[in-house]
């Protein structure tokens, strides 16, 4: 997990939009709205809300692991799993838009 998320934070994604994302994909957390207003809480007290780090990430993580009765390592299993796709994604993304960019 630490890996995939040193490779969201060298892109810029580590905002809590794309880590409610990420969380979101790994099933970690239901996308209904309460549960992902919850979990977007857990971030208000970041340094910065479009730059979190790491240690501010896996304490939201074991916030929401208490909360769910789960095993934290299990979160960041599904986490490392699924960081891979969400990168792809991005970058799939991105390509998108400049090809859309380029034939205007």
């Amino acid at each position: 997990m630490d890996e995939a998320f040193d490779k969201l934070k060298q892109s810029g994604k580590n905002n809590v939009d794309n880590l409610i994302k990420w969380m979101k994909d790994a099933k970690i957390i239901d996308a209904t709205q309460a549960v992902e207003q919850k979990a977007r809480d857990l971030f208000n007290d970041a340094a910065n809300q479009q730059n979190v780090e790491l240690n501010k990430f896996k304490e939201v993580l074991g916030k929401l692991a208490t909360e769910q009765r789960k095993n934290m390592e299990d979160f960041a299993k599904t986490l490392a799993a699924e960081g891979p796709k969400l990168l792809n994604s991005f970058g799939a993304a991105v390509s998108s838009f400049k090809d859309a960019l380029t034939k205007k």
